[in-house]
């Protein structure tokens, strides 16, 4: 009876070692929940999902309405709202959602970030249902449909205590896709700090508006009762070479350190100029698009092509030419996705490197995978 005792004691005490272990080995994780509706743009969560990834210590989790709702968001750290629609996120929130998101930023401390729409929703604007949890309003809504591309921007010297890797760069680029003109609120009941200044006149669409968004708040963060917030008009998650702006960004919100990254994410120099997409761009753009069920040479021309105008849709598209019938195009779709950072498809190339039959593509596949993988093992 005695060995019994004895043994259930040992069995405890090992229990309580391994559980004491467990919490230490997961106590620096970083819990982000992104928001699982965001209207007509569904990659914009696998973008923001993906981009988190970069840093080993944060795990990003796709969460619901009814998760914010119920207890179990306290345990998380931070609330993401990726870009896509912001009315079909507060809708989905609803009137006590949007209330709890309040909550959780001023009495439980909180962070929330805005990504584009999620942006808009962090705003204080008469019309649009959002939260006021930024200090900003949206202006000109009524041209939110005013064009999109690779925009330039530069950074607040407060923006290069985040960002020192861009400090010495006079110009940044980042994709933006028809993000909201940010304006302070009169007499707002907060201070929103600005990261950085978008420099690029965006009016491409017939009908809308120039000298709206450039020199306007590009990247802000706000002090929100006991939380932090931070809204990005533009998409640095889906940018290659600043996707490690968003999780950077997760790590200052929450005071914790702000932590190197690799060469093999962190690249501004990627882009040199802007990238506006006007009627001929988008012309062009149409072109490739086709071509990718083209020939063997049009669709790597389209490949190359997609990728160097920064083509939003490409990111998705290129991916099934891993599975051409040429060799030479599978080729250079694996080159496409790491040139795109696109850690999202690492499943797909690892089948693509198992099924391979050409044994030069195969080599060269699996060099583009172990790249890819990179990425996300900093």
């Amino acid at each position: 009876m005695r060995k019994i005792t004895f043994l259930i004691i040992v069995s405890i005490l090992i229990l309580n070692a391994c559980t004491q272990t467990k919490t230490a080995e997961n106590s620096d994780i970083i819990r982000v929940g992104i928001f699982d509706t965001n209207g007509d743009s569904p990659g914009c969560i696998a973008d923001a999902y993906e981009a988190l990834r970069i840093d080993s210590e944060i795990k990003p989790e796709v969460i619901s309405a009814a998760t914010i709702m119920s207890e179990e968001i306290l345990d998380y750290d931070l609330i993401l709202f990726p870009g896509g629609s912001g009315k079909a996120e507060t809708s989905r929130l609803g009137d006590f959602g949007q209330e709890r998101i309040k909550e959780l930023v001023f009495e439980h401390g909180k962070s929330v970030i805005g990504i584009c729409a999620g942006a808009y929703i962090l705003t204080q604007t008469e019309g649009y249902p959002s939260l006021d949890l930024s200090g900003m309003q949206a202006t000109d809504i009524e041209h939110d449909h005013r064009g999109h591309g690779i925009v330039k921007f530069s950074l607040t010297e407060k923006g290069t205590k985040i960002y020192p890797e861009l400090a010495d760069r006079e110009l940044s680029y980042m994709q933006y896709y028809e993000g909201p003109v940010l304006i302070p609120v009169e007499n707002a009941n907060y201070q929103a700090n600005s990261l950085a200044t978008m420099l690029s006149d965006v009016h491409t669409v017939e009908g809308t508006p120039s000298n709206m968004t450039n020199n306007k708040p590009f990247i802000i963060t706000s002090i929100v009762g006991n939380g932090n917030t931070a809204s990005f008009v533009g998409h640095p998650e889906t940018t290659p070479g600043m996707r490690w702006m968003i999780p950077r960004m997760v790590r200052y919100l929450l005071n914790k350190e702000l932590v190197a990254y690799s060469d093999a994410v962190i690249r501004p120099k990627i882009y040199k100029n802007e990238i506006l997409f006007t009627d001929d761009l988008l012309s062009e753009q149409s072109r490739y698009y086709d071509n990718l069920w083209g020939t063997e040479e049009e669709k790597i021309e389209a490949i190359n092509g997609l990728v160097e105008i920064s083509a939003w849709s490409a990111k998705k598209k290129i991916v099934g030419l891993l599975r051409d019938s040429s060799p030479e195009v599978r080729k250079e779709a694996a080159n496409a996705l790491v040139q795109l950072e696109r850690t999202d498809f690492i499943y797909d190339l690892e089948i693509a490197v198992l099924t391979e039959k050409d044994e030069e593509a195969r080599s060269y596949l699996k060099e583009k995978l172990n790249q890819l993988q990179r990425i996300i093992h900093q």
